[in-house]
Order: structure tokens, then C-alpha cells, then sequence
């Protein structure tokens, strides 16, 4: 359409100067006056003309360029909504048209002549051979790695039940050396208690024969305190004066709690003349005397002390006081 259009425009333009040259020629004898006139105008003709032709190229050019990007769009829009479509990925379709345009071709069976000569026997032993080996080799295969499974299962089912075994086994020695651990504590209990009871019985023989001692040593000192001159003197009985008299003694210790067989050798290793009593508090109470001089007692303190007994001290009291403490 713009074509035509053109074209129309182009030939109006030429009608229009041939009749500009038409009248400019007719006119040119009897208007020679107008000579200038007319030149003026066809230049001005000219021109317009000029004019329209580079206007109408520029439109034309445009109008083509225009034309141009349209096509171009629409191939492209066209190509994008082809490949969503699945225009360029079915060749199979179209392999699978041509084969259906294709006509059958009968081929003509020639038939074969089977001849047992033709047969290489040792090729066809050698591939037999070959597929039995193969066959064989899988078969052999397959079944190694059937036991191989078998096999792991059963280690792993051994594996399980020694680890349970071996725990049920260390929970029973657990529970063993617990049984032993209390059975030496009562064996160990009942050694002390037994400890114990010889430690009593040694004490109330040693506080027996103690007394015996001391009963032995105070008749003892009294016969050699009284003379002939004191028996003429005094009016007080014997008794009364050993009474009245303080009696010397080292106090070696107080035992709050228990007293120990080791303990007591230990005592009676610094000298054999222990004396055992019980103060007011009934504590028991290890002695050594009575001494019959200070220098004595002074040697045996000394002795104790460096025995590490360091609390061992100097004490005296009366018969009566050594009586209700000791000879109970």
C-alpha cells in the first residue's frame, strides 16, 4: 500500500511539471515579459520538488526500517512461543513420518543352502567351552559371596554374644568382689571384737595382779615405816597413819574412748609396774608407782618423756583416795 501510494504521489508530481513545461512553453512567445516570472517559479518548482522527493526517500527509509524491526519481531516472537511449543525437539515425529511415507520394499528370502561341512567344530567346542566356563565362574562367584554373607552374619551374631557375655561376666565379678570386699569387713569386724575381748581379759588380769602388787608393796612399806620407837609413840592405830599418808605416783595418761593392747605395751615397755584406775568420770587411768623417794619418780618421768609421752605428770593422793580410784 505505501508503495502505491508513492507511486501515485510521483506521477502526480510529474503530470504537474509537464504541464508546468506546457504552459511555459505556449506562453513563451506572446509572455516574454513574464520570462523571469515563470523561470522564478519553476525554480521554486524545482525545489518543492526536491523538497518532496527527499522527503518522500525519508519516509520511505523510515517506513522500510519500521517494517524491518516489525518482521524481525515477530520472527522472534514467533521462534519463542515455537520452542515452547516443542517446534524444534520432535524429530522423532518426523523420522517416524518419513518411515511411514516409506513404501515396504519386499526383500526377496534367498534361501540357504545348509551344509554340515561348513560348521568349524573346534570354534564352536572352544565358544561352548568359553560360556560353560563363564557360566560356571558366575554360578561359583555368586554362591562364594552367598557364603561370605552367611559367614559375616554369623561373626557378627558371635561378636554380639560375646560382648553380652563378657558384660554379664563382669557384672558377676563386680558382684563377686563386693561379696569378698563385705566378707573382709566382718572378718576384719569380727577380729576386732575378738581383739578387743583379749584386750579386756588381759586388762582385768593386769589390773588383778596390779592390785595383787599393790596389796604386796603397801604391806611392804608398812612394815618397814613402823619401828619399835614410832610403835611406843604413836597412839594412832597402823592403819590410820598409812591412811593419812600422800603416796607418790606418775600419771602416764587418761583414755577417754578404749584402751588398746599395743598402747598399754607400749606403756609397759618404759616400765612393767603399770597401775590401771578410773577417776571420777570412771576414764581410765594409767599409773606408775607408789615410789618410796622423789628421786626414783624424777627418773622414771624423765624416761617417759623422752618415750614421747609427753602428758605424763606428777601426782600424789592418800591410801584412801588410791584405794577408791584403783582397788575397785
Amino acid at each position: 500500500m505505501a508503495e502505491e501510494s508513492n507511486a501515485i504521489e510521483e506521477l502526480k508530481i510529474k503530470d504537474d511539471l509537464s504541464d508546468a513545461n506546457t504552459l511555459t512553453i505556449e506562453n513563451e512567445e506572446p509572455n516574454q515579459t513574464n520570462n523571469k516570472n515563470e523561470d522564478d517559479k519553476y525554480k521554486d518548482i524545482l525545489e518543492v520538488k526536491e523538497d518532496l522527493t527527499k522527503s518522500k526517500k525519508k519516509s520511505l527509509l523510515s517506513k522500510i526500517l519500521i517494517g524491518l524491526i516489525a518482521f524481525l519481531l515477530l520472527l522472534l516472537s514467533t521462534g519463542i512461543i515455537l520452542y515452547f511449543l516443542g517446534f524444534f525437539s520432535p524429530q522423532e515425529e518426523i523420522q517416524n513420518a518419513a518411515q511411514n511415507n516409506v513404501l515396504p520394499v519386499e526383500i526377496k528370502e534367498e534361501a540357504y543352502k545348509f551344509d554340515i561341512k561348513d560348521i568349524n567344530s573346534k570354534k564352536l567346542n572352544e565358544q561352548l567351552s568359553f560360556l560353560t566356563n563363564k557360566n560356571i565362574s558366575k554360578d561359583r562367584n555368586e554362591e562364594l559371596e552367598k557364603l561370605e554373607n552367611e559367614k559375616r552374619i554369623i561373626e557378627e551374631q558371635k561378636a554380639k554374644e560375646a560382648e553380652a557375655f563378657k558384660a554379664q561376666e563382669e557384672a558377676l565379678l563386680k558382684e563377686k568382689t563386693a561379696i569378698e570386699e563385705k566378707k573382709i569387713q566382718l572378718e576384719n569386724e569380727k577380729a576386732e571384737l575378738e581383739a578387743m575381748r583379749q584386750e579386756a581379759l588381759m586388762l582385768k588380769e593386769q589390773l588383778e595382779m596390779n592390785k595383787t602388787k599393790l596389796e604386796n608393796t603397801q604391806i611392804e612399806k608398812v612394815d618397814i615405816e613402823i619401828s619399835p620407837k614410832e610403835e611406843k609413840v604413836s597412839d594412832l592405830p597402823v592403819e590410820a597413819s598409812t591412811n593419812k599418808k600422800f603416796l607418790k605416783f606418775i600419771n602416764v595418761a587418761k583414755i577417754k574412748g578404749s584402751l588398746y593392747k599395743k598402747y598399754l605395751d607400749k606403756v609397759s615397755a618404759v616400765n612393767p609396774n603399770v597401775i590401771l584406775c578410773r577417776d571420777d568420770k570412771n576414764r581410765i587411768e594409767i599409773y606408775f608407782g607408789p615410789f618410796n623417794d622423789e628421786e626414783t619418780r624424777a627418773k622414771l618421768l624423765d624416761k617417759l618423756i623422752k618415750n614421747k609421752f609427753e602428758e605424763a605428770y606428777e601426782v600424789e593422793f592418800t591410801q584412801d583416795e588410791f584405794d577408791k580410784r584403783c582397788n575397785y
